[in-house]
């Protein structure tokens, strides 16, 4: 079991690794100041508990502590125009969409493969729509890095943009 929880300065930043070295700097430099700024909020996975960091352990996870992240995302709220929807839905909306941006998502490289990566996504969809129910959003952007990246975001429902496959949004409403 993993528990989803804030970011704060206690979690092991510096030992992640998702084979991304853009997104394993981004959490160890800059997702702590970010979210102390109010910038962005970072959720991160880690085992929830001694005896889950113990199975881990058994299985050849040997580097697995309590304080270790196997995965994460961030969330921030932003601005889109609409060029950067979908042309069907950008009609409903005015020139400038409130959305929130699916900003980084990652789970660490030897772990990749087993559900995580949804797990993640479906607490960042849970926790944008509760955000949306008191301050106006939408829906969810995200700029996928790579095709396979757009293909799992598509894949839970997030539509590709007009004349730009990388970006895509999922309508909350």
């Amino acid at each position: 079991m993993i528990k989803l929880a804030a970011l704060t300065g206690h979690h092991n930043r510096n030992a992640f690794d998702c084979g991304v070295e853009v997104l394993n700097n981004w959490l160890r430099q800059t997702a702590l100041q970010h979210q102390l700024k109010g910038i962005s909020r970072t959720f991160v996975a880690t085992p929830s508990s001694e005896f889950v960091v113990a199975n881990y352990q058994a299985l050849g996870y040997e580097d697995i502590a309590i304080t270790s992240i196997v995965g994460f995302y961030a969330l921030a709220a932003a601005f889109v125009c609409l060029e950067d929807l979908p042309g069907d839905l950008a009609k409903r909306y005015p020139r400038q969409v409130p959305v929130t941006r699916l900003g980084r998502l990652a789970v660490r490289a030897d772990m990749q493969g087993q559900g995580l990566g949804s797990l993640l996504l479906a607490d960042a969809v849970n926790r944008a729509h509760s955000a949306a129910q008191a301050v106006g959003s939408a829906g969810i952007f995200v700029d996928a890095k790579d095709p396979k990246s757009a293909q799992f975001y598509q894949s839970f429902g997030f539509r590709s943009c007009d004349d730009q496959p990388m970006k895509l949004y999922l309508p909350i409403w």
